[in-house]
């Protein structure tokens, strides 16, 4: 039985895929499975703090709806890493939006990395890997994107990853148009920037830092 909330956030996070434009409906399945995520994350979030961001209309809007908007700017890849992944975002709607693309979660919180085991296990998302650790210390050389949308010490670890990719990766990154203004300013060589507001926000963006391939021969 649908609670209150459940069905509000449901039309909440309908209407705020489609009013992004760029984006194919979500099938009833994909709702129900993302209703089934908000669900556990409102019922885990008051022990392990996960987000602030839980009433349905905000968390549809914020958490969900620019995680899917972002799947769309890299959908046609087979694998993603989502460096600290808390509550699951973006890797939980990226995960149920396509079965075939791999993603894991990467948690260095061990509470929030066993949330996101319950969340793998109740949604049945064989897609869906969870790894506790750090950043720091993860081989992430084989994944064709790295996204992340909040880590503490946000800049000295973005810098960080950017210094790390392979060629051919891809950094992708939910933040702040200031965020991308003072990465900009000491990229790695081979690096270029691919910018795209996020819709009905005011200064939040998906920033996709493309490295050069490695020329054949």
């Amino acid at each position: 039985m649908l609670s209150g909330d459940d069905r509000e956030f449901i039309s909440a996070l309908a209407e705020s895929v489609a009013s992004m434009g760029g984006t194919r409906p979500l099938t009833d399945s994909a709702l129900q499975r993302m209703g089934l995520h908000y669900r556990l994350l409102s019922k885990w979030n008051a022990r392990l703090n996960l987000t602030r961001i839980v009433a349905p209309q905000e968390a549809a809007r914020l958490h969900y709806a620019e995680s899917i908007y972002g799947y769309h700017l890299i959908k046609a890849t087979a694998s993603m890493l989502d460096v600290g992944s808390g509550a699951g975002f973006p890797a939980v709607p990226m995960a149920i939006m396509d079965d075939g693309l791999n993603v894991t979660a990467l948690e260095s919180n061990q509470k929030k990395s066993i949330f996101l085991k319950e969340v793998k296990q109740q949604l049945a998302l064989a897609n869906l890997r969870v790894e506790t650790g750090r950043i720091e210390d993860f081989a992430c050389s084989g994944y064709a994107v790295i996204a992340s949308r909040a880590l503490d010490r946000a800049e000295k670890m973005y810098g960080d990853l950017l210094q790390r990719l392979s060629p051919g990766q891809i950094l992708m990154l939910f933040c702040s148009d200031a965020m991308v203004e003072t990465l900009s300013r000491e990229l790695p060589p081979g690096i270029i920037i691919d910018r795209h507001a996020i819709p009905d926000s005011q200064s939040r963006v998906i920033a996709l830092f493309n490295t050069v391939p490695a020329r054949a021969g």
